[in-house]
Formats: structure tokens, sequence, C-alpha cells
């Protein structure tokens, strides 16, 4: 089972409720999730930004197969326009120890082919990005397309794989800057990047409608491996993918005897296959 790190959430935002209610004494601050008190700080939720020009960035690499850690970083431009999730308010450390202003957002939640133009052969994005350019973002709603309470990533399986102690062997990406990605499981990379790989399959989500615990996403190519509908024959928006909450919420406790605290999944349908998303922990009893 695929568990996320989840130390510095970033934002905070209103969601509707997926199999889970508003607490009536913590209602800023706290869920129900399943029947288990859940606080919003520990869940999957972050702010996204949109950038109003061409922005310059600064991305860091690492080696894929390695024991030892090896990175690099290289700047690139991210085109106006694009969505990415992170802290617009934080400060980077200059050679004589001054701060200044800047922007920190999580590069790995961008589509492949963006962050990976021109990078050095067995290195790929890893979660660190950063701007120096800090009005050239925009904060933004959630876009549409992402899960409630989730950073995109979803695993292959049901109720049962949340509880399993390995990775699920596929992951679809639901990119901060709106594509689909799917991706096979790198089991020789780092835990944490494991998914991160080129994906098998990819599209681009040209528009998102809503109806009921259905998230409708219109792409401008099919999914491979994936059922979608197609709605046109030209166009943007020719094949429709169906992303439905089952509202079946999971729970797992810990496995750690020090650390008191509940995992939560939702499980989604995505094109024919049951998927599940880490939302995040109950966290601490006591911070």
């Amino acid at each position: 089972m695929y568990k996320k790190i989840i130390a510095g959430l970033l934002g905070l935002a209103a969601f509707a409720t997926v199999g889970a209610g508003t607490t009536n004494a913590h209602a800023a601050s706290t869920v129900q999730i399943a029947g288990q008190t859940a606080r919003k700080h520990y869940l999957h939720i972050a702010t996204y930004y949109r950038t109003t020009r061409a922005t310059k960035v600064t991305i860091n690499y690492e080696k894929t197969h390695s024991t030892k850690l090896k990175s690099y970083s290289k700047s690139m431009t991210l085109p106006k326009g694009t969505i990415v999730d992170g802290d617009a308010h934080s400060f980077g450390t200059a050679t004589t120890g001054s701060l200044y202003p800047e922007v920190h957002f999580n590069s790995n939640r961008l589509s492949y082919n963006l962050l990976n133009k021109g990078v050095k052969k067995g290195y790929q994005a890893n979660e660190i990005g950063t701007s120096i350019a800090t009005g050239s973002f925009k904060q933004i709603s959630t876009p549409a397309y992402m899960p409630t309470w989730s950073y995109g990533d979803l695993y292959l399986g049901g109720a049962s794989a949340t509880k399993q102690p390995d990775e699920s062997s596929q992951n679809v990406q639901i990119t901060d800057n709106g594509y689909v990605e799917v991706h096979k499981k790198n089991a020789a990379a780092q835990f944490y990047n494991r998914y991160f790989n080129k994906p098998v399959a990819s599209a681009k989500i040209k528009k998102t409608t809503n109806k009921g615990s259905t998230r409708y996403l219109y792409l401008s190519k099919s999914l491979k491996g994936f059922k979608t509908t197609r709605v046109g024959h030209k166009g943007a928006y020719e094949y429709r993918l169906s992303m439905k909450n089952l509202h079946e919420p999971q729970v797992n406790p810990s496995n750690n005897e020090d650390a008191d605290y509940s995992s939560f999944y939702s499980l989604y349908s995505l094109g024919g296959k049951t998927y599940y998303t880490p939302l995040g922990t109950s966290g601490p009893t006591t911070d």
C-alpha cells in the first residue's frame, strides 16, 4: 500500500464531503470520515496557484536508481496558465544569510512531459520546485478535476488494497496542470518516486463537469486501458472519462504503537476500474 509522507501540508480549501461531515464542535478544523474525527490540517488539502505569465522556475532532479542521494537543479519556464500547488509565501536563504520571498511548489505533481524535457539520463523530478517570481502566481480555487481531499494520486485496487504492505502495481495521477497520467510502479526506484517515471498513457483534460458523485473529465484523446466515451469527432472534447466517488471511505489504524492516528482513503471508479486515493491521517491526539 502506497502511503505518502504528509509533513508540510499546504493550505486549506472548502470541499464537498466524501462520506464525511463537518463536526459541530470544531467546524473549522475537523471533519468526520467513516465515523472517525480527522483534523483538516493533516488531510491532503493543497493551495493552488496559476501562473499569470511565462514564469522561470528551478526544479530539482534526483537519480532514479541509486542507493545514495544524487541530485541536481536546473531552470525551466512554466507556460502562462500553468496550475501548481504549494506556498507562495515562503522564503529562500541567500548566501549572506538574509531571507528573500520565494514560491515553493510540488513539482512532481506536474505532468511528466512538462518537467522532464532535456533532463539528464537516469534522473527525474522530485518534489522540490521554487521561483523568485512571486508576483507571477495567483491563488485560485481547487481545480474541478481534483478528487476531494486528495493530491490527485490514485492507486489500482479496492478496499483490501489499502491494507496491503506493498504499493499498488499501477498509479493514475491527475496532475496539477490538468493531465491524466498512467504510471506503472518502478520497483527499483526509491519508494517515494516509484510512480514518477514516464507514463504509459497520458491525456490532457480539456474540461470537467460534475454530476452527483461523478466527475466527467473531457479528454482530447482516449486513455489506453480505460473505458472512455466518444462524445465528438472533432474539437477538444472528443472523449469522456468518468471518475466516480464510491463513498466508501476506508480507515486504517496506525501500526506504530508510538503514533496514535489513523490513515484515510477514498475509493473511486475510474474508467471502469477501482482505485483508492490517500486522504491523509487523523493527526496526533496532541501537537
